[in-house]
C-alpha cells in the first residue's frame, strides 16, 4: 500500500468515525425527545384530571353535589385517569422514528465523506497525492522532445481559437526552439510581435535567426539587436546578446564594451556573477588584457537567463565530420535539414549541445560544446560519456521519424580529441 492509498483510506475511516459520532448524538436526542413527549402526554391527563376533580369539589362545597355523589365521580375519574395513561404510551413512538433518523444517517454517511473529499480537491493539494504529479509540479519531470512535441500540439490548438495571444506565440516560439525547429519558431515569435512589441521577445527572435544560420548574427540578428539598443542603450539582454554576438565575430574588444556595461548595471548580488566575470575574462585574454581581479569578478552580476556561457572553455568540446555516402545522394533533397548533436550515453535522449544545417552543405565539418545546449542546465560538460550523432530529417523534425537517414559514433568522453566520423549511409530503424 502506497501512501496515497493510505492516505485515502485514513481520511475515509475518520469520515465514517465522524458520521458515528453524529449518529449516536441524533439517536441520543431523538430519545430524549421521545421520553418529553411521552411525559408531556401523561401530564397533559393529569391536568385535566385535576381540573375536574377542583370542579366536583367547588360543586361540593356550594352543595349541589352531595358527599356520596360526589365519592362516586372522583372514583369515575381516577378509574377514567388510570385507563387512559397506557392507551396514550402505547399510542407514542416507542421511542424514535424509525425511517427519519435512518434516512438521516444515510444521508450522512454519504455526503460527509462525499463533502470533505470536494473540499480537499479543491482547497488541498490532491496533486501531492501523486509523486509523478508532484514532481512535474515542482519542475523535477524531465523534458523529453515528445513532450514538448505535446505541448506545442496542445499550444497549436488554443492559438487556432486564440490567434491574438501574444503570450501563447512566445511560448509556441521557445518550445520550437528547444525542438531546433527555428524556422518556425522565428515564424511564432514573429506573430508575438505584431501583437505587441516587446523588446526581450525581439532579443529572442535574434538568438533564433543566429541558431538558423548556424551561429551567424550577420544581418537581421545584427539589426534587431541594434535597434532594442537605440530604443534602450540600458537594455541588459540586449548588450549581453551583443557581446556574444561580436565574440562569436572575433570583435573582442566590442564584447568587452557590452558587457562591461551589463556587469555596471545590475546588481553586485547577481547570482550569475561568475559566468559574466568568465566571459568578461575571455575577452580580455583574446585581447592580451590580464583577467579580472577574484573580488571583482565575484561580485560581476548578469542579466538573468540572458547568458549562461558565452563561449565554452573547450575542455568539453568534441569535433568531427559529417558525410553523405553516395548511394544515398538520390535518396535525399539537397534542403533536407541535417541534425548534428550529442546527447547523454544513458539517460535522457535530449540534445545536449545540437547543430542544424542542410544535405547541400555536406560534408560537413562540426564542433559541438556548452555554447550550444538547449538546455542551460543540460549540458555537455554535466555527463561522462555521450553518443554523437548525424540524422537527415525530409520534414525537419526535431524527433526521430520514419524517412529519416543517419549515423552514431560513441560513447565517447567530451573534450576528447578525437576528431569523429560519421558517415549518413542507412535508414534509421523505427
Amino acid at each position: 500500500m502506497n501512501n496515497a492509498q493510505l492516505f485515502l483510506l485514513l481520511s475515509l475511516a475518520l469520515s465514517l468515525m465522524a458520521v458515528l459520532v453524529l449518529a449516536w448524538s441524533v439517536l441520543r436526542a431523538a430519545r430524549v425527545a421521545t421520553k418529553g413527549a411521552e411525559r408531556g402526554h401523561v401530564m397533559s391527563h393529569v391536568t385535566v384530571y385535576r381540573e375536574q376533580l377542583g370542579e366536583l369539589e367547588r360543586e361540593l362545597a356550594q352543595g349541589s353535589l352531595n358527599q356520596q355523589s360526589f365519592d362516586l365521580s372522583q372514583q369515575e375519574l381516577t378509574q377514567r385517569l388510570m385507563e387512559d395513561a397506557p392507551a396514550a404510551a402505547t399510542a407514542l413512538p416507542p421511542i424514535v422514528a424509525p425511517a427519519h433518523i435512518k434516512l438521516l444517517i444515510s444521508l450522512l454517511s454519504l455526503t460527509l465523506p462525499v463533502l470533505a473529499f470536494v473540499i480537499y480537491f479543491y482547497v488541498g493539494t490532491p496533486i501531492a497525492l501523486d509523486p509523478a504529479l508532484l514532481a512535474k509540479a515542482n519542475g523535477e519531470e524531465q523534458i523529453t522532445p515528445q513532450k514538448l512535441e505535446a505541448m506545442a500540439e496542445q499550444l497549436g490548438q488554443r492559438l487556432e481559437k486564440e490567434p491574438k495571444n501574444a503570450e501563447a506565440w512566445v511560448m509556441l516560439g521557445r518550445i520550437q526552439r528547444a525542438l531546433a525547429r527555428y524556422e518556425q519558431a522565428d515564424a511564432a515569435l514573429q506573430k508575438a510581435l505584431a501583437l505587441e512589441r516587446n523588446d526581450d521577445v525581439m532579443i529572442e527572435r535574434a538568438e533564433v535567426l543566429a541558431q538558423k544560420n548556424n551561429g551567424s548574427f550577420k544581418g537581421e540578428p545584427w539589426t534587431i539587436i541594434n535597434s532594442v539598443l537605440k530604443a534602450d542603450p540600458q537594455n541588459g539582454n540586449a548588450l549581453l546578446l551583443a557581446g556574444s554576438a561580436a565574440f562569436s565575430e572575433s570583435r573582442f574588444k566590442d564584447a568587452l564594451m557590452y558587457w562591461e556595461k551589463v556587469r555596471g548595471l545590475l546588481p553586485a548580488t547577481s547570482p550569475d556573477g561568475p559566468a559574466l566575470a568568465e566571459a568578461i575574462d575571455k575577452a580580455r585574454e583574446r585581447l592580451g588584457l590580464p583577467p579580472l581581479s577574484p573580488a571583482v569578478a565575484a561580485n560581476a552580476p548578469a542579466s538573468a537567463g540572458a547568458l549562461a556561457k558565452p563561449e565554452s572553455d573547450g575542455t568539453e568540446r568534441l569535433s568531427g565530420r559529417v558525410t553523405l555516402a553516395p548511394e544515398l545522394a538520390a535518396q535525399v533533397s539537397p534542403k533536407d535539414t541535417v541534425f548534428i548533436y550529442a546527447n547523454a550515453a544513458e539517460g535522457p535522449r535530449m540534445p545536449l549541445a545540437i547543430i542544424r544545417t542542410t544535405v547541400d552543405k555536406l560534408p560537413y565539418d562540426f564542433v559541438l560544446d556548452d555554447s550550444l545546449a538547449m538546455n542551460p542546465q543540460m549540458k555537455l560538460s554535466q555527463v561522462k560519456l555521450v553518443m554523437v550523432r548525424a540524422r537527415i530529417s525530409k520534414t525537419g523534425n526535431a524527433m526521430p521519424q520514419a524517412g529519416d537517414f543517419g549515423a552514431s559514433a560513441g560513447p565517447v568522453t567530451p573534450g576528447s580529441p578525437e576528431k569523429l566520423q560519421l558517415t549518413i549511409s542507412k535508414p534509421l530503424m523505427p
